[in-house]
């Protein structure tokens, strides 16, 4: 009999300015504040206990879920998200969301288009992230 593990992925946000992150398939966004932490928790029977593949980009993570369900808990308080309690269809891929919505961008939260393309250093991220 397999039992559930509990896995956890954190995320510290050290700038000035809040990060906003995207829970995808379902469209959830959190708002990280500054100096602040959030934490994906997945309760599943996950071999890897990974929650999902990452995106970035300069202000805003989108985390593509490869769990059924993610909690979202910033700073310990949990976050009121469909991710917690609404399973993401199984075999759901974010290729089959990009079929979805392309050429939707107001499909995109706050009408924004995702352009990995667009990507920052590491650099230039934490420059913007410490106020440099």
């Amino acid at each position: 009999m397999m039992t559930d593990r509990v896995c956890h992925w954190g995320l510290s946000n050290p700038g000035p300015q809040p990060l906003s992150v995207w829970l995808e398939p379902w469209a959830d966004e959190v708002e990280v504040p500054a100096r602040s932490t959030i934490t994906l928790t997945v309760t599943d029977g996950l071999q890897d206990c990974a929650v999902g593949e990452v995106e970035w980009s300069p202000d805003h993570l989108v985390v593509w879920a490869s769990a059924p369900m993610i909690e979202a808990h910033v700073d310990g308080d949990l976050q009121h998200t469909g991710s917690a309690i609404i399973p993401a269809p199984k075999d759901l891929t974010k290729a089959m969301l990009g079929v979805a919505f392309r050429d939707q961008p107001s499909a995109r939260l706050a009408g924004r288009p995702f352009s990995p393309s667009k990507r920052s250093s590491w650099w230039q991220r934490a420059r913007r992230v410490l106020g440099l």
